[in-house]
Order: C-alpha cells, then structure tokens, then sequence
C-alpha cells in the first residue's frame, strides 16, 4: 500500500464514530439493546426460547391498547361487566393480526370474527344446557382447530385464538337468547379491532423482514466487535466456547429463517420488489459471515497485528452501515461506497487473511449495490416442494391428527379438574392447554416454562396493582398492558405472557371489583395446573417417535463439518454456490446438534459421558468450521505445502466417511479424529 493510501486509511481510522458508532436515535433499536442484551438472547434462543428484540411492534401495540381500553370505557360508562367479552373479542382480533399485505390481514380478521362469533355462541350455550355438552362442544372444537395446524401458520394462529375462544365461552353460560348476546358482544368488540388496525395508524407490511435481515448484519457487527475486546488478552477456552458457538449458531439460524421468510413472498409489484431488495441483502449476509468467522478463528487463535485491528473495526463499522441501510424502504446503494473504498485501500496488499478479507467484503458490498441499483422485480416463483416432502405427507398429516386428539383430550382433563376443584376462573387452565400443547414434545416443554413463568409474574405484578391501585388508575393501566402484549407478541412469549396476564387480571378486576389478590393468584394456578396437563397430554397420548438420538445429530454434524473442510481446502476451484452449500450444510447441522445437547441437559441428562463428549465434539467442530473459512480464503495459486498436506488429508478423511456409511464412527472415534487433526485447527 502506498504511503498517500496508508495516511488516508489512517486519517479515517482515526475518527471513526460515524462509521463505527451509529447513531441511536431509533426508538426501536435503542428498546432493543437496552431491554435484551445480545449475550442473554444467544442464551436463550439455543435453550428454544425465542427472543427478537428487533420486532418490537409499537404501532400494532398502540392500535390494540386503543381498540381495547375504548370498549372498557364504553363497558364501566354503560355499567356493563359482560361487555368485557367486547374487550377480550378487541384483544383477540388484533393477536390475531398476521400483518403483511391488507388483503390478507382482513380475510384473516374475517375468518376469526366469524368464527369466533360462532364457536361463542355455541359453547355457551352449550354451557348453558348442562356439563355433558360442555364437554362435547369442547372436545369437537379442541380437535377441529388441533387439525388446522396443517393449514399453515396464519390457520394456526386462527384455530389456536378460536379454541381459546371456546374454551373461555364455556364458563360463560347463557340460555340461548343470552348466548346470542353474547355472539353480538364478540361482533361489536371484533368490529371495532378489525376498523382500528386497517384504518389507524398504517404500518409497512414488511417491516418484520427488514428488521430481521437487518438484525442479521448487526448480530454479525457484534460478533465483529467483540474481537477488539479480545485481542491482546490471553486465550480463554470458555470465552472460545461463547464466541464460536453463541453467535455463529444464533446467526446461522437468523439467516436461514429470515431467507425462508423472503423466498415466500408473492408476486404482487411492491411484494416482488421488496423481494429483490431483501434476497441481496441476505445474501450478502451471509458471505460476509465467512469474513466475519474467518477473522474470528485467526483472532482466537493469537492474531493481534494493527492490520488486523483496522480491518475488524472497518468490518464492524461496514456491517452497522448495512444493518441501517436495510431497514430503509429503498435502500440507497451510495451509502455503501466510503466503506467499499476504505475495504479496498486496506485490501491493496492482499498478503494476509485480513487484507483478503477485507477484499472479499468490498466484493459482496459491490455485487449488493449492483442488486440495489437494479433490483430485479420479476414474479417470485412459488417455493417447491422438496421430493422428501411428498413421501412424508401421510406421515405429517398423522402429525397433526395426533396433535389434534391430545389437544382435545387434555382440554377436557383441564376442564375436569377445574369442575372438580370448583376452580375460579377455569378458563385460565384450559387457556394454558391450548397455548402450551405443541404437535411435538420437545417444543411443548420450552412453550410450559415459558408460559408458567409469564403466568407466574404477570399474576404476582396484577396482584400488586390491584391491591394499590384505584379504579381510575387500573382502568388507564389497560392501554398500556395491551399495548405490550401486542408489541411484544413477535419478541419472545414469557414476556408476552406476562403482560397477558396482567391485562385479563385487570379486566377482570375492573368488572368484578374487590377481588384483589384472588383473581392474580386463580390466573397463576390455573396456568400451572393447565401447563402441566398440556405438558402430560404430549407426553403421555399416541407420544411420537423421538427423534434422531444426540449421537446420530453429531454424526450428521461431524460428516457435514468435513465435507466442508475438504471442499475448503481443495487446490483444483470449487464452485462458489458448492462451497456455500457446504459451509450452510455445516452450520445448520451443528446447530441441530447443540440445541439436541441443550434439550438433553434440561432432561437431566447433565452428567452424562455421551453428553460431554458431544459438547467437545461440537466445540471443535465450529473450531474447524472458523479454520476451514480461513483456509478457503488464503488459497492461491500456489500452495504451500502446509496447504497441500492439508488439502491430502481432509480429502482422504471425507473420502473415508463417504465409503464407511454403513459402519458410522463412534462419537470417541471422532473426537480422535478431530483432536489429531491439523495443528492449526485445534
């Protein structure tokens, strides 16, 4: 690099808060960092315990404290305690708001009003004529709206609100004429939602897409950060383990789900062009993730140099300037152009990893302008249908027969011990049912504690401000609690739970005063009593087939692993979209496999030889993942002989797996291998 270069990539260096330090002046942005550290939403996404801080949802929040807090005004002026069913109906049609394009959220809002109107009508009435139809009523509804899972999510998230309906109706009983009432309360109050989210406050209908493509670049800008931090600092197994596996797994997962949110989008001309845009932008992502990780392995490994420390920084601050760019509308490719310019000043050299890398990022920033600049709008071709999935299809639709019958049966066991138990507010238990019982086990159990601890604290913080508070006071505190429900809905459940909570206990309070604690205390033992016969019902009825044992996904991981250091380290060019298959392949299959070990640590599991030795296995694996990176990005024309010894054995060792499938190593057998692999590697 020349010296005029070299002085004015160090000018630039040297100030450099507007590349490096983005401006926090994002309500949203500064929410999310403030309220969920990165560290603590990488613990509990591999716990499956879903956290997105970036898809806080004002706006949707506001529309729902409107819709709800205007109907209990009008329910307390027109002295109407039964019209907090208008208000339940409002809260319920806008959860049910899939958001997107207007067409489908109203022929979604549609479809639950009316069947919401329906299933109302008939269950308490049902309720109304004696326990035998109650238990009818509920058990044909529980497994009708369990069998329209296999409908898609928009269907799941109608048939989970409308069982949840039914299940709340039947403890209102009515004779008939009074259950019709009651069907005209849900009409007026889902009405009045429905009027509110499509007229007030309009909202960009793809605005989750952006704020996870977005939070994609600034996860990997964190990872890239903390590598200052770490530099200079002796190494340190546990923050090894932290830094390799937290923020690749957490952003391997990231990229996948937000890449299966974009691909699906219609055809329609706006739909098609945010398409165009986004599907670059994650692209992008993720070769910069082979940058970011590359620089991470060589960091980790002792790698301290001024190069190295200017290249990262300029790499964090590039991923932040990327991170804002995609949460715009339309995007400005100009934006890019500082950065790719500094990238390829630093990359003039390109000696080393750094400079290589930095090359590599300026080349993905420049294919991303070129997308920016002409975004190609043509129709979005429907998503096939993978051959696996043809051949499954019978055994997926038992799937959701099976889900459907334990929702039924554990619906009315809650219903029959709340009859028994003479349970106030019995409809909190079979609520807890629908909510918490998952078609598999391994996801009902993440969805029990997370409902049980929401319940939990949002009871004991209601309890409080039921005994402290005035009426006026409770009355004005609806807003905000329904507000925060719906904003939350899409960040993580516990905390949506929490805030549900608090908002049914102070409706309940508002037209039944003076009920204090009890009605904070019935909600969070009705919710435990109803978690754990959710939880049973999955575990006990038709269970399914486990899964893959720890040992198979480790396997699968190890194979896929050194599939992708062989194509790697190859000396003969490998095809960009072979080599980006492999190393996807590679992360989605170690990510399996960690979260597999994690669920095994809940089950108990803690001690267990198999488990360590998995938990090792999978260290080295991202260990060798980082190396595999690095190398494929030193490659050139010639090689050293470190590379071509390299190249010999990951060949030979993947041309071993591929011959012996039918006799797999055993989990010792691959910690062998992986612990007598290049020096560099481990």
């Amino acid at each position: 690099m020349s010296a005029p270069s070299q002085l004015i990539l160090y000018i630039s260096m040297k100030k450099p808060l507007p590349l490096s330090r983005p401006r926090k002046n994002r309500l949203l942005r500064t929410l999310s960092s403030s309220l969920m550290p990165s560290a603590l939403a990488h613990w509990l996404g591999v716990r499956a315990i879903a956290i997105a801080p970036e898809q806080i949802a004002l706006r949707e929040g506001m529309r729902a404290g409107v819709a709800v807090g205007a109907v209990m005004i009008l329910a307390l002026k027109l002295s109407m305690p039964l019209m907090a069913w208008s208000a339940f109906a409002a809260f319920w049609t806008c959860l049910v708001d899939p958001g997107g394009l207007l067409r489908t959220r109203v022929r979604t809002m549609l479809i639950f009003g009316t069947a919401g109107t329906c299933v109302t009508g008939i269950m308490s009435a049902a309720a109304g004529v004696g326990v035998v139809p109650s238990f009818i009523g509920l058990g044909v509804f529980s497994f009708l709206c369990g069998l329209a899972r296999k409908r898609g999510a928009i269907a799941t998230q109608i048939s989970v609100l409308v069982a949840i309906v039914a299940v709340v109706a039947v403890c209102y009983p009515q004779t008939p004429l009074g259950a019709l009432h009651l069907s005209g309360l849900f009409v007026l109050g889902s009405g009045w939602a429905m009027l509110i989210c499509v007229a007030a406050w309009p909202v960009d209908p793809y605005a989750p897409q952006r704020q996870a493509c977005s939070a994609i670049f600034r996860e990997q800008a964190r990872m890239a950060s903390r590598l200052l931090d770490v530099m200079g600092q002796p190494p340190s197994v546990t923050l090894q383990h932290q830094a390799i596996s937290a923020y690749r797994r957490d952003i391997r997962s990231r990229i996948e789900q937000a890449r299966s949110k974009i691909e699906v989008l219609s055809a329609g001309a706006f739909t098609s062009r945010t398409r165009a845009v986004l599907l670059p932008a994650i692209e992008t992502a993720d070769r910069l993730f082979i940058t970011v990780m590359a620089f991470e392995h060589a960091v980790l490994s002792g790698v301290t140099s001024a190069t190295a420390r200017r290249t990262v920084r300029l790499v964090a601050a590039t991923l932040q300037r990327a991170a804002r760019e995609s949460l715009r509308p339309e995007p400005r490719p100009e934006a890019f152009d500082k950065q790719i310019r500094f990238l390829r000043l630093l990359g003039a050299g390109n000696t080393d990893l750094f400079t290589k890398g930095a090359n590599h990022c300026a080349d993905a920033l420049a294919d991303l302008q070129a997308a920016w600049q002409n975004p190609k709008t043509t129709p979005a071709r429907a998503p096939q249908t993978p051959p696996a999935a043809t051949t499954a299809a019978p055994s997926s639709s038992l799937v959701f027969v099976r889900h459907a019958a334990r929702l039924s049966v554990a619906v009315m066991v809650a219903y029959a011990i709340s009859l028994k138990l003479a349970l106030p507010y019995a409809y909190w238990a079979m609520m807890a049912v629908v909510v918490v019982t998952q078609p598999k086990a391994s996801t009902t159990l993440p969805r029990t504690i997370e409902r049980v601890a929401g319940s939990v604290a949002g009871g004991l913080l209601a309890a409080v401000m039921g005994v402290l508070l005035p009426m006026w006071a409770i009355l004005i505190m609806v807003f905000p609690l329904a507000a925060a429900t719906i904003a939350l809905r899409s960040v993580n459940y516990a905390l949506c739970v929490m805030f549900m909570t608090q908002l049914f206990v102070m409706v309940t309070d508002l037209v039944s005063p003076a009920l204090g604690w009890d009605v904070a205390l019935s909600r969070s033992i009705n919710n435990i009593i109803g978690s754990l016969v959710g939880l049973a019902g999955c575990l006990l009825l038709w269970p399914e087939k486990r899964q893959a044992p720890l040992s198979a996904q480790v396997a699968a991981a190890f194979n896929a692993n050194m599939r992708y250091a062989a194509l790697a380290t190859r000396l003969d060019p490998v095809p960009w979209e072979e080599i980006e298959k492999a190393r996807r392949d590679a992360g989605t299959s170690s990510t399996q496999a960690e979260i597999l070990c994690q669920q095994a640590k809940i089950e108990g599991l803690r001690r267990s030889n198999t488990l360590e030795t998995s938990q090792t296995i999978l260290f080295l694996l991202r260990k060798l993942a980082g190396a595999a990176s690095v190398w494929w990005m030193e490659q050139s024309p010639t090689p050293t002989e470190q590379a071509l010894k390299r190249a010999h054995f990951y060949a030979q060792s993947y041309a071993l797996l591929a011959q012996d499938k039918n006799t797999p190593l055993t989990l010792q057998d691959m910690l062998n291998q992986l612990r007598s692999t290049d020096p560099d590697t481990v």
